[in-house]
């Protein structure tokens, strides 16, 4: 149930990696003037492992995130308050300790992330609740590209990610998450109609419940 007195309306975007969630979510909260965090960059700190062994841990287990920390700032977020979410670096698998992200509350909150509807105590502060689908054909494609182009990783350890933690995280945790969803939406069709669907299901929502 969504929290009462809230001045933010929040929503949870699950889906497997690769179906297009960060991309789609920052482009539709942007239209309507809301924020994004990612579940990705509350990984729990591991800067003292040497890299070798950072490129090894499954971030893809429930266990791999900060999760006290995330709650805490969605919870502030809908209360209206301003957050210093954490930053991360991708490329390094470091969370930059010296500076955060400064993130004033907005209206609108899409919490992104493949387990964001696994979470009991993460999913009580959405009000609407959204699982974004793709099969995993598409979805290993799409994540080869954003892995080799933004995050600068060898396509061998993408190749052995992929297999060794996100698939068998995805089924062990991510699909029986999928029941808690309000709205499903097929990420398969091209970005502008996967867009105009999650926006007209937030749209829809927040018109029948407005915060407040």
């Amino acid at each position: 149930m969504p929290v009462h007195g809230k001045s933010a309306f929040i929503v949870g975007l699950a889906g497997p990696s690769g179906s297009g969630k960060s991309t789609v979510a920052q482009r539709v909260a942007a239209r309507l003037g809301g924020h994004v965090l990612s579940l990705e960059t509350y990984a729990k700190a591991m800067n003292h492992l040497p890299l070798e062994q950072r490129e090894k841990l499954n971030y893809d287990a429930p266990d791999a995130l900060d999760l006290p920390l995330l709650v805490q700032h969605v919870r502030a977020y809908a209360l209206g308050s301003a957050i210093d979410a954490p930053i991360y670096d991708f490329a390094t698998h470091l969370r930059v300790v010296e500076r955060c992200q400064r993130i004033e509350s907005k209206p609108l909150l899409i919490v992104e992330g493949i387990l964001a509807l696994h979470y009991a105590d993460l999913r009580p502060r959405f009000d609407l609740a959204i699982y974004l689908d793709a099969p995993d054909s598409v979805c290993l494609h799409r994540r080869k590209v954003r892995d080799i182009v933004e995050r600068q990783r060898p396509i061998e350890l993408i190749l052995w990610q992929y297999r060794e933690t996100v698939l068998p995280m995805a089924k062990q945790y991510l699909l029986p998450s999928k029941p808690y969803a309000d709205v499903v939406i097929d990420s398969e069709p091209e970005q502008s109609i996967v867009e105009r669907s999650l926006e007209e299901a937030i749209k829809r929502s927040m018109d029948k419940r407005p915060v407040g």
